[in-house]
C-alpha cells in the first residue's frame, strides 16, 4: 500500500539552521553539504515514488537551479503548504501536485486500514488554536516551531501536533499517517474517549464551539 507521509522545516542549504537545531547532524560542524546530503538520503530512504509527502513549510533555502535539482531528487507526490521561507521555490511549482496556505484533509478507513473512523486534519505551516472542525474532533498539524512548541502541544487538550523534523514526534524522520493517527489516538484514549469527536466535545470549552 501507497504511503502518506508529512514533515516541515527541512531547510535545506540554510547554514543557520544548524546552529540553531543542534540535535541534527553536523550541527556541530555547520557542515551545510553534509547536513543536505543526510536529509536527502532520509528521504529518499522513506519514501518512494508513488508514496505521497505533504511538506508543510520551509523545505528549502536552495534557490533558482539548485532548488529545481533538489526538487527533481525528491521521489514521492509531493503538496506544499507554504511556509515563511519558500520564496525560492514558488517558481518551480510545477515540481507538486498542489501548493497551498492551508489544507484540510479527510482520510477514511478504506484507504487507511488502521483508522478506526474518518481522520481529519487541517495542515498549516503555522500553530493555530483554533481551526476548522476542531469542535468535530480534526486535528492540527503544524511546522514552524522546532520542537519548541513540544511541550506546549503536550500539556494542551487540543489535538494539535508539530510535524516539523526537529519536534519530538518526528524525531528528526518524516512522520507517517500512522504516526499521526496514532499520536492523536494516544492523547484521546489517555482520557478515556473512544473518538475524536467525543474528545472535542468533553475537553474543550463551549465558546470554542
Amino acid at each position: 500500500m501507497n504511503q502518506i507521509f508529512f514533515t516541515a522545516d527541512l531547510h535545506f542549504g540554510h547554514a543557520n539552521i544548524l546552529k540553531h537545531s543542534p540535535n541534527r547532524p553536523y550541527s556541530n560542524t555547520v557542515d551545510v553539504a553534509a547536513h543536505d546530503e543526510w536529509l536527502l538520503d532520509l528521504w529518499r530512504s522513506t519514501v518512494d515514488k508513488w508514496d505521497t509527502v505533504y511538506i508543510l513549510g520551509d523545505l528549502t533555502f536552495l534557490k533558482n537551479k539548485d532548488a529545481r535539482h533538489l526538487l527533481e531528487k525528491l521521489p514521492g507526490q509531493k503538496f506544499l503548504v507554504e511556509g515563511n521561507h519558500d520564496g525560492s521555490i514558488r517558481a518551480y511549482k510545477n515540481y507538486f501536485k498542489e501548493v497551498y496556505q492551508i489544507k484540510e484533509m479527510r482520510f477514511k478507513p478504506t484507504a487507511a486500514p488502521f483508522l478506526k473512523e474518518d481522520f481529519k486534519v487541517v495542515m498549516y505551516h503555522y500553530p493555530m488554536v483554533t481551526w476548522h472542525q476542531k469542535p468535530q474532533g480534526s486535528v492540527m498539524l503544524h511546522g514552524h516551531s522546532h520542537g519548541k512548541l513540544d511541550e506546549y502541544n503536550a500539556q494542551s487538550m487540543d489535538l494539535r501536533f508539530d510535524v516539523g523534523i526537529d519536534g519530538s514526534l518526528a524525531g528528526l524522520k518524516l512522520l507517517s499517517l500512522e504516526d499521526i493517527y496514532n499520536a492523536a489516538n494516544e492523547k484521546i484514549t489517555s482520557v478515556n474517549c473512544n473518538s475524536f469527536a467525543e474528545y472535542a466535545k468533553s475537553n474543550y470549552k463551549a465558546e470554542e464551539r
